[in-house]
């Protein structure tokens, strides 16, 4: 059975559909005209990289972002974005007069059938990550509207851009099959090589306003992916100790939901020095700003491990984890010190090894084909200015 919340939303799409239906026979395409939309319908991921990309190497691209209603003034757009509520007739009518869609999820496909004339490029928003699609897909096919996004998808996407080889392996398996695939890199690893020190440090000290997170403590960040009924077990006070007589200074730690977690609300503590970042629109500067990084399966760390700092995995529910959802590779292929309990996870983090961790780092990227150096933003631009012929 489909989630209450997934059929809601086709519901209430399907109120919609007439107006969705008169935008597309009414707009005209306009040839220099990109959308960008993802899937949490905020300005982040690949998207945001790109159409930063895009706007300042090529200016004359009309770059339009479709947003949730209620999330417009949530999250900085630049000045020279224009933003349009996704659910309006303005909406839909701005989705079919764009030369090219861009996303990084199944947006479009959701709602939209693309124009022939149209070019729809898919940027997903996984990367080198072990938990298997295709679980997702047999889920999708259980119901109408999965079934037609999965139509959608495989049928109607025009190009796939991608970080590695074994992601392509692995897209090729779900909905893109006959989709060809550019192997340009992740836009949103870019920020991750940065050598800005001066943009860091004001990153950093942004973060910490916002949060009354007090200046000179260093970061640990955990991020969770979303599972229903999961609550996490995990000891902060526990690793905060056995951060700081790993590495020294003061921790502080900050805990970021999945958006569809029901986690969200949990108070921030500065006394417990805990602090409840979930809000925080771009988990890329997260990462870019944090000293230690802990997740259980979640794709980010895929991404953080261009920094070479410190992460780790702590994955209590492991064995059910795996026969629920099921991995493409066992955990132990990852280059992360791996616990399963608060105690192990602490001595994880007390014996870590930098010298032997980066050597990991670098076997696991080059067995994978990674390809992310911090320029694939402005190659995923170059390709949609050369789709644009510009």
């Amino acid at each position: 059975m489909p989630k209450i919340s997934h059929v809601i939303h086709h519901i209430h799409a399907e109120f919609e559909k007439p107006m969705i239906m008169l935008a597309r026979i009414l707009a005209k395409v306009q040839p220099n005209k990109v959308v960008f939309l993802t899937n949490t319908l905020t300005y982040t991921c690949n998207p945001k990289y790109i159409s930063e990309a895009l706007v300042k190497k090529f200016p004359n691209v009309d770059v339009v972002w479709l947003t949730g209603n209620d999330r417009i003034s949530q999250n900085d757009y630049p000045k020279n974005v224009k933003t349009i509520p996704l659910h309006s007739f303005k909406g839909f009518y701005t989705a079919y007069s764009a030369k090219i869609w861009v996303d990084n999820g199944i947006a479009f496909s959701a709602m939209f059938d693309r124009k022939p004339d149209q070019i729809h490029i898919q940027t997903m928003h996984g990367s080198l990550g072990i938990k298997r699609l295709d679980r997702a897909i047999t889920s999708r096919q259980k119901h109408y509207w999965g079934r037609k996004e999965i139509y959608r998808e495989s049928k109607f996407t025009d190009y796939v851009i991608t970080n590695s080889k074994f992601e392509e392996d692995v897209f090729k398996t779900v909905f893109w099959k006959n989709v060809p695939m550019y192997r340009l890199g992740h836009a949103r690893t870019d920020v991750l090589f940065s050598q800005d020190l001066v943009k860091i440090k004001k990153l950093r000290q942004s973060l910490q306003m916002r949060y009354a997170i007090p200046e000179n403590h260093k970061l640990v960040l955990y991020a969770p992916t979303h599972r229903a009924g999961f609550f996490p077990d995990i000891d902060t006070q526990g690793v905060i100790d056995a951060l700081e007589k790993r590495f020294g200074g003061t921790f502080s730690f900050l805990i970021r939901f999945h958006i569809r977690s029901e986690d969200l609300n949990i108070k921030s503590d500065a006394d417990l020095r805990l602090y409840n970042v979930s809000d925080y629109p771009d988990i890329q500067e997260l990462m870019l700003v944090c000293d230690v990084g802990i997740t259980d399966y979640s794709s980010w760390i895929f991404d953080y491990v261009n920094t070479k700092k410190p992460g780790f995995i702590y994955a209590p529910d492991l064995e059910q984890y795996n026969n629920k959802t099921g991995f493409y590779y066992s955990l132990e292929e990852a280059p992360f010190p791996i616990a399963t309990t608060n105690t192990s996870l602490c001595e994880q983090i007390v014996s870590f090894d930098d010298k032997d961790y980066c050597q990991k780092v670098d076997s696991f990227l080059q067995e994978k084909e990674a390809v992310d150096d911090g320029y694939s933003a402005d190659r995923v631009a170059e390709m949609i200015a050369s789709l644009l012929k510009l």
